[in-house]
């Protein structure tokens, strides 16, 4: 018995489980199981996937994305680009790293942007954050990402102003603000400044409808939630993994 999970911590909200259990049944893979993990430091890694030897591929979430870097023993192309990872696979030579959230993002956002999207402000810095700054690099979309600590370019939240948020269509939350049990969090931007022609994007999606998308509704923006983009990048991770000969 071959098996996949989810490595993160907390990982008690993850649909992952879920997802996997019905998308390994539908292509006939009653010889893979898929679990959530949760580790609550990355430093535990290589005990942890000493002790499992039957694990051949991974998802990686908050906090790890980043931290989970140094105990690989290479990245795709994408994945250094990017500086994070979400998926891991077993190799002869140890643990590789790849991206799909970028893959996720970008292909989620696509049928949203209609050429009106020209700048985006993306709340977080975390593994998420730099998935997405480089999906709209990608997708010729401006970017600037607020931070409590900001460092180098990025603004603090302090800095945004109404008018200032006028010229950003495009809001994104990568911080996990929101995410089920805490669901009245939410990121602390000029809320005013956001009308009918933005879009606010959620990374969060438990609950369906977040905080912060009940903030842009309410100023008359269009929302979505997380939820194409998990299963977009999850998608992605199983080819990878099937590639690698799961």
């Amino acid at each position: 018995m071959k098996k996949l999970g989810l490595i993160g911590h907390p990982v008690g909200h993850s649909k992952s489980p879920d997802f996997f259990k019905t998308k390994l049944a539908s292509i006939n893979r009653s010889d893979v199981t898929y679990d959530a993990y949760d580790l609550e430091s990355v430093e535990y890694f290589r005990d942890f996937v000493a002790s499992k030897q039957a694990l051949v591929g991974l998802n990686v979430t908050i906090p790890h994305k980043e931290s989970i870097i140094k105990h690989l023993c290479c990245l795709d192309d994408i994945a250094s680009e990017i500086g994070a990872v979400n998926t891991i696979v077993k190799t002869e030579n140890g643990w590789k790293g790849y991206n799909t959230d970028a893959w996720g993002f970008s292909r989620s956002l696509k049928p949203f942007i209609k050429g009106r999207l020209e700048r985006a402000i993306i709340c977080g810095t975390g593994g998420a954050s730099k998935a997405v700054v480089y999906s709209l690099k990608k997708l010729g979309i401006k970017t600037v990402v607020v931070s409590r600590n900001p460092e180098g370019d990025q603004v603090g939240y302090s800095e945004l102003t109404p008018e200032a948020m006028g010229h950003y269509l495009l809001i994104v939350n990568c911080t996990p603000l929101g995410t089920s049990p805490d669901v009245e969090g939410c990121v602390d931007i000029p809320w005013d400044g956001v009308g009918p022609n933005h879009l606010a994007v959620d990374l969060v999606y438990h609950p369906e409808e977040t905080t912060f998308m009940k903030r842009a509704k309410s100023q008359g923006a269009s929302a979505m939630n997380g939820a194409d983009m998990l299963r977009m990048q999850a998608e992605r991770s199983l080819e990878i993994w099937l590639e690698h000969g799961l």
